[in-house]
């Protein structure tokens, strides 16, 4: 790259010229912000009054709405009690909202008629509850009367069994016409069966009047009357129970037309607090709009003010910066690029600057690039290098559908060599070791790496599993010849290598993991079988 820098005029630093520029804005910002401080101290103090005042209020009066409305599905959960527990579970569940609806009216409206309303409800409700408790009384009462009945009716069964089946029959039917006569809403109707049961009973009575063998059944007959006819039993429950039953769907309308009453009344209170609240907002908005158009000009006129200071930045600096960038990007980009840079400040400086640090910056890139992928102690290439070599190997071999064979060596009893001649004399022999290992290998494009610790890699491309086995018995046989002192070795006198060999082939396409784990395998093979020696995977 070829950079012109031509320094003409008086210098004039970019400090200046920053300062200047930022004098500039900061002046616009403190405009802007006091005119902005002053409009949004009214826009927080509209805005408390709304958030302090109007909104809770509304919020609360529809909280009490939603209360109120509440107490129609309790009043119908204490209509549809059917025990003592359901019962007292309604209630409380009235009276806790009731206390609630008191207490937030009074807060909220301190109306005397609302009060008066929700005391007329909660008596109501007393009243209500009242009912509800002679009904469930009623209804415990008969079912005990009925539990007696189908006594009586199992006991006329079992002393039945062996006679005439005439009387228990009719015994039975008459349980049943009871059972009837129960479950009947109507009190004319239940009037007319009931008569119909004593006509039966009669019968019964006379059926059995006669015999000492009748005198169980009759006993029976005048126990049945007793639990129908007599006073407080199964007829006069059933009739009150009926009265009752009305008694409370009148109450319960009653209640229900109470609680929506008051219910209408908060909600006309609701809308009307609604429509205050929407009067104000509609006010404070006007204001707002107002303040907001007046902040609009000013940020206008700054935008202006600040976009002549702009351009001159644009002209004067980061124009000349641009060009300079374009030189950078030219110089990393390895392209040619001539430009003439005017001026005469910190920009024109760092362009000189950067063309000398351009040139140390490429010299060490080098010399980094080759530290980063060889080995330290060996000189051969590392892990990194051959992770990059295999796995282009193994593209190409696809690409060409030709073999590549991978060798993983590792020296035999290397910890005892470390352990006896000391890690220098160890160190020696990884180098001595590598040098062997590249001297063996004849082709440009055969590889060798230092894996890691004692172990070394080759990649061989366009070699099938012979090649690959003649190499291997090469290496074995040159440091064998070689023969560096290893006298603590269990397999022999000198440094020996276990080599596992792998093959990738064009039918079976091997992973650059995959084909180093196989060989890994084969290795692991060759050291179980007495070492100084190579196994291909298979």
């Amino acid at each position: 790259m070829t950079i012109s820098i031509s320094k003409k005029g008086t210098r004039v630093s970019l400090v200046s010229v920053f300062s200047a520029g930022l004098v500039g804005i900061l002046f616009v910002f403190i405009l802007l912000s006091y005119f902005t401080f002053t409009r949004l101290l009214s826009f927080e103090s509209t805005l408390t009054n709304i958030s302090d005042k109007s909104l809770p209020k509304l919020i609360r009066i529809s909280q009490l709405y939603s209360q109120a409305s509440t107490l129609l599905e309790f009043t119908e959960l204490l209509s549809k009690s059917s025990s003592n527990a359901s019962k007292r579970l309604a209630e409380k569940q009235l009276q806790t909202n009731l206390i609630n609806i008191r207490q937030a009216a009074k807060e909220i409206f301190a109306n005397e008629f609302l009060d008066t309303q929700i005391k007329t409800i909660s008596i109501e409700l007393d009243e209500y509850s009242a009912l509800i408790e002679d009904r469930l009384q009623t209804l415990n009462s008969i079912e005990l009367l009925k539990s007696k009945m189908y006594a009586l009716n199992t006991q006329a069964i079992s002393i039945d069994k062996q006679s005439s089946q005439a009387w228990m029959l009719g015994f039975s039917l008459a349980s049943v016409d009871v059972s009837r006569a129960l479950n009947e809403k109507k009190l004319q109707k239940v009037r007319f069966l009931f008569n119909q049961l004593r006509e039966q009973l009669n019968q019964l009575s006379a059926s059995s009047a006669i015999g000492p063998e009748n005198v169980i059944r009759r006993q029976l007959t005048s126990q049945l009357k007793a639990l129908l006819f007599d006073e407080n039993r199964m007829e006069t429950l059933k009739i009150k129970s009926l009265r009752i039953e009305g008694r409370v769907l009148g109450r319960k309308s009653f209640v229900h037309n109470l609680i929506e009453d008051y219910v209408a009344q908060l909600g006309f209170v609701t809308n009307e607090t609604e429509q205050d609240t929407t009067q104000q907002v509609a006010t404070y908005v006007t204001e707002m709009n107002q303040q907001t158009q007046l902040i609009r000009y000013i940020l206008i006129a700054g935008v202006v003010f600040l976009v002549v200071i702009v351009i001159l930045f644009q002209q004067r600096i980061l124009k000349r910066i641009r060009i300079f960038n374009h030189m950078l990007n030219s110089e990393t980009q390895d392209f040619e690029y001539q430009t003439l840079l005017k001026g005469n400040d910190e920009i024109t400086d760092l362009a000189e600057a950067f063309k000398a640090f351009h040139q140390t910056i490429e010299i060490q890139k080098y010399k980094l690039e080759q530290l980063s992928m060889s080995d330290a102690l060996t000189g051969i290439s590392n892990r990194r290098a051959l992770d990059i070599r295999l796995k282009h190997d193994i593209e190409l071999s696809s690409r060409k559908k030709s073999n590549v064979a991978v060798l993983l060596m590792d020296i035999d009893c290397f910890k005892l060599y470390n352990d006896n001649y000391g890690h220098i004399a160890g160190d020696q022999c990884l180098k001595d070791i590598s040098k062997i290992i590249d001297e063996s290998l004849h082709r440009d494009c055969d590889f060798v790496a230092r894996y890691g610790g004692e172990e070394f890699v080759c990649v061989l491309p366009d070699t099938d599993s012979k090649g690959a086995q003649e190499i291997a018995k090469h290496i074995i046989e040159k440091l064998k010849h070689n023969a560096l002192p290893h006298m603590y070795s269990h397999v022999a006198d000198y440094v020996t290598m276990s080599i596992g060999i792998a093959i990738s082939q064009p039918n079976a396409l091997l992973t650059a993991e995959a084909i180093i784990k196989q060989a890994d395998t084969a290795l692991y093979a060759a050291k179980k079988t007495g070492k100084n020696t190579y196994i291909l995977y298979s």
